[in-house]
């Protein structure tokens, strides 16, 4: 089998294909069918940091691109779906992957939403930029998101982004495009500019963030200022400390400072929310254009927490009127809670959640339970509340049956690192997660019956639309520090293996019962009946779960990346591959699976030398479709991509006994992509695929006596 590594050409021609505009389906696939010329065997490649050196590739490129923006341009809708596959929409302010999302409660908060208020709307033009900062639960997002529809309604919220490390939504690729999307909806003007920079640079969306906050912002915004004077909007970056790595929320910083510099007029106020972290507090400390704010807890703050807690307290008796005595709760047992919480909003929401634990369904014996625990842990209350919030989890998790206590593990590492594996976050719904983690419906829900106070968990009914989520990232935090939670702790490594283990079985599901045809280039694009073996799905349903998890591994799984979330093979991993017939799948995704999982000749699984007869035979096959050309052993850990300029043909064999295949990937120095074959040891190549890969030499202008020169 063949197939080669996804790309971003590859990637852009799926995608165009799979939009509404008739005219540009048409135009894409005129265009292949009159200039098959170099892509007409070669299905998925890579194109090398996005330099199309290959004349025909150029060609190709500029034609898909210049009638797409046509398309753009005649259709004004069409700039957002040229915006989409780079943002992230799943970070904005109304979007339903934050549903609900946390905001002030009526009444609460008042103080620190009037001042910003204030600072956007004031006859003072003040600072362009602010720093909202303030410790784990002290309420920032809920101030971020009711700011922000504060702003909305009264048309002067220009975006928002609420970063999040437990959904993936933190990757700084996606900041810019995902801003920009917004500008566009809420200022026809600037749509239009945008419009014709990306008429102009087609390209412009695989630049580096700081070139497109350039162009798409800055550059934009200036020629309107120009034209005529804006009333400013806000954009709010909310959880910058959550962003992935600090060199990434730096740079964010960066860009914005430098456009308020080179251009102070911009209509543009920039809130950022996070964290007092460290390197931000250094950052800020060196900023002379920004204004700084601070959450902490004062005596307004422990009003607010108490209006809170006493309507929350009223919300559960409402919901459990039955089962609980009218006088309840005595007025004694809320002055002892309002005192543990100590004006912390995340521990009063916590205490909450457990004494209204639907599943528990027992408010009066929940607070009783959760006060003795309180009053045993009053030492530690009075010196540090974030402390005590710790003693809590700790509590609610000890509380876990250790029957199904692995299953929870399990559903709460998904949780935390499947932003690593999966940034797209296409496992998106309980449901989802349910099958891909091959629990039943019974066994899923029973896992999570303990964790109500720290988890929103949908019902049932809601499972396909909604996910499981933490209801603070405190939670988080104290899951993935080792020396706060202890025993608990979700250690990065082995969740990692898990989510792997666990595509892995579906892929190899996938390829056994859809794709074992005889073709060396197979169709991928799984237009195919619903996975066999989910565990919870119905007939209304079962497609959209299985599209789902096949975009898991496709677009997660199998993705090309620079930086590795593994840091070495490990066993429970190669115990888990050595089963897998790779004999049907696509050779570029076996290649980005070596690469995921840190495999290396130092395994039995893979090697560069022959070890068996199957061995011996997948090299003859292989020398048999070279020609007997040159090629050497490949380097390991395998690259992404080669360096430039070289020559290079590296092949590895992968599997066990007759499931093995040999895999190569091969690059000319005159070509623009790679690409990775397969061939299997029980059958030998055919005349197509001798044909097919010579064919892909003569287009990369492959060179077999320069190349034996160089690789010697």
């Amino acid at each position: 089998m063949s197939s080669t590594t996804p790309s971003f050409l590859r990637r852009t021609k799926r995608w165009l294909l799979k939009r509404k505009s008739p005219s540009a389906v048409a135009s894409i696939r005129g265009d292949e069918k009159q200039n098959p010329g170099l892509f007409s065997k070669a299905h998925d490649f890579t194109i090398n940091g996005g330099q199309f050196t290959s004349t025909e590739t150029k060609n190709y490129i500029n034609e898909m691109n210049t009638t797409y923006v046509n398309n753009v341009i005649a259709n004004r809708s069409a700039v957002f779906e040229l915006l989409e596959p780079y943002a992230c929409l799943d970070a904005t302010k109304d979007s339903s992957a934050r549903y609900p999302p946390p905001k002030c409660h009526p009444g609460t908060r008042s103080k620190i939403r009037d001042k910003l208020m204030n600072w956007l709307c004031g006859d003072d033009l003040g600072w362009k930029m602010l720093w909202l900062r303030g410790f784990a639960g002290t309420g920032k997002s809920a101030v971020a998101q009711s700011f922000a529809e504060s702003c909305d309604d009264g048309e002067m919220l220009g975006g928002s982004y609420f970063f999040s490390r437990t959904t993936g939504r933190n990757k700084l690729k996606t900041v810019v495009p995902t801003i920009v999307y917004q500008l566009a909806i809420c200022i026809p003007e600037y749509h239009s500019l945008v419009e014709r920079q990306l008429a102009k640079n087609p390209l412009l969306l695989r630049n580096s963030p700081p070139v497109q906050f350039r162009k798409l912002i800055v550059e934009p915004f200036a020629t309107l200022q120009r034209q005529c004077s804006l009333k400013p909007v806000v954009v709010i970056l909310d959880g910058l400390d959550e962003c992935e790595g600090e060199d990434a929320q730096l740079e964010i910083l960066e860009m914005i400072t430098n456009s308020l510099r080179t251009n102070p007029d911009l209509p543009l106020r920039w809130l950022i929310i996070s964290r007092p972290e460290a390197h931000l507090k250094d950052a800020f400390l060196k900023l002379t254009n920004c204004g700084r704010e601070e959450l902490i807890i004062d005596a307004e703050c422990r009003d607010d927490v108490e209006k809170y807690t006493r309507e929350r307290i009223s919300q559960i008796k409402d919901r459990f009127q039955k089962l609980i005595a009218p006088g309840w709760p005595p007025e004694n047992q809320v002055v002892e809670l309002l005192e543990a919480v100590s004006g912390l909003f995340v521990l009063a929401s916590t205490c909450l959640n457990y004494i209204g634990d639907p599943e528990e369904a027992d408010p009066h014996s929940q607070l009783d339970d959760l006060l003795t625990f309180l009053r045993r842990s009053q030492e530690i209350l009075s010196r540090n509340p974030l402390a005590a919030l710790d003693l809590l989890y700790s509590r609610i998790l000890e509380n876990i049956s250790p029957i199904v206590f692995e299953t929870s593990w399990r559903i709460m590492a998904h949780m935390s690192h499947k932003g690593k594996i999966d940034e797209r976050d296409h496992l998106n719904s309980a449901r989802t997660l349910c099958n891909f983690l091959r629990l039943e419906q019974r066994a899923f829900y029973k896992a999570l019956r303990g964790l109500h106070s720290v988890l929103i968990v949908p019902d049932p009914d809601d499972a396909t639309r909604f996910q499981v989520k933490f209801h603070h990232v405190s939670f988080q935090d104290f899951l993935l520090d080792r020396n706060r939670c202890g025993r608990f702790v979700i250690d990065k490594r082995k969740a990692l293996v898990d989510i792997i283990k666990s595509g892995i079985s579906w892929a190899d599901a996938d390829m056994m019962h859809f794709h074992t045809e005889d073709a060396w280039v197979s169709d991928y694009t799984h237009n195919h009946d619903s996975l066999p073996g989910l565990t919870w799905a119905s007939d209304d349903n079962a497609k959209l779960v299985s599209k789902s998890i096949l975009l898991f591994f496709e677009g997660g799984l199998f993705l090309p990346r620079d930086e590795m979330p593994l840091d070495a093979p490990n066993e429970d991993l190669l115990s888990h591959l050595s089963d897998v017939d790779f004999r049907f799948w696509a050779a570029g995704n076996v290649y980005d699976l070596t690469r995921l999982c840190r495999l290396e000749p130092s395994t039995s699984l893979v090697r560069t030398e022959p070890s068996s007869p199957t061995d011996y035979k997948l090299l003859e096959y292989f020398n048999i479709l070279t020609n007997n050309g040159i090629a050497k052993p490949a380097k390991f850990p395998l690259r992404n991509d080669f360096p430039e300029g070289e020559w290079v043909r590296e092949y590895f064999i992968i599997g066990h006994g007759l499931k093995s295949v040999i895999l190569w990937r091969t690059e000319s120095p005159i070509s623009g992509y790679q690409a990775a074959y397969s061939l299997r040891c029980d059958k030998e190549p055919s005349e197509e695929q001798m044909s097919a890969y010579q064919e892909y030499l003569q287009n990369i202008r492959w060179d077999e006596e320069a190349a034996k020169l160089e690789m010697k």
